[in-house]
């Protein structure tokens, strides 16, 4: 069953991705808590979307611009490495209260104001930026969200926006690994599971650039980000009662 789960769950997660840019550890992060725990399900998210965002990258190089990768790379891995020793420290139960909350919040957010809300593409949006998805990424391996918002403003092309983004992710996704693996949140039991989850996303991967310019994009965010708020209330009330 869990092979299947995580099988099925990376093929979606590679597809979303690679149509909006984000969306990966979101999906997997609906699945893989209900067979890891709360340090466990983001430290192999993480480990399965790097090869995704490597993969992007690797594809639309040409359009990588280091200016708008390395100073947001740093803080994220810094925040990251920072949340990933506080949650590795954390009560279980609370984090996974925070991660219902967390999960209801996101979809709150972007389904009454992502359409909303524009940003500058300046120093303190991108530090702002770069913080508060770092945290998330350390918490709970959702870091893609508050970034593709900077990235969205700071690039002006859909291949430039997918080859910084993608690339950030990559660099950042293998800068936190070791700390997963020093806080014991990543070990050696996960990797068939992380060679799994890999060949089934870069699966979604290829899915979603064939059929990137016959779907609305937008339609299938918004669809994504409803089921993420059930499965927050689901979470939440799981945990409370």
């Amino acid at each position: 069953m869990i092979w299947l789960a995580v099988g099925l769950s990376s093929v979606a997660a590679g597809f979303l991705q690679t149509v909006t840019g984000f969306g990966a550890a979101t999906v997997l992060m609906l699945v893989l808590p209900y067979f890891y725990n709360m340090t466990a399900a983001p430290a192999l998210s993480s480990s399965i979307c790097m090869g995704l965002a490597a993969s992007l990258a690797l594809r639309f190089r040409h359009a990588i611009r280091l200016r708008l990768v390395l100073a947001p790379a740093l803080i994220y891995t810094a925040v990251s490495i920072l949340a990933i020793r506080l949650a590795s420290e954390a009560d279980l139960h609370l984090l996974s209260i925070a991660f219902g909350i967390f999960l209801i919040l996101l979809s709150g957010y972007f389904l009454l104001l992502g359409e909303k809300v524009s940003w500058n593409a300046g120093p303190l949006s991108m530090a702002v930026c770069s913080a508060v998805s770092g945290a998330c990424a350390g918490l709970f391996s959702i870091g893609g969200p508050t970034m593709a918002l900077y990235y969205l403003a700071a690039t002006r092309e859909k291949e430039e926006y997918l080859a910084n983004i993608q690339f950030l992710f990559a660099l950042t996704y293998a800068a936190g690994l070791p700390a997963r693996v020093y806080s014991g949140a990543y070990t050696a039991s996960l990797l068939p599971m992380t060679a799994l989850g890999i060949a089934a996303i870069l699966a979604g991967r290829q899915l979603g650039l064939s059929l990137s310019r016959k779907l609305n994009a937008e339609r299938v965010k918004k669809l994504v980000f409803l089921y993420v708020g059930i499965t927050g209330i689901l979470t939440l009330v799981q945990q409370l009662l």
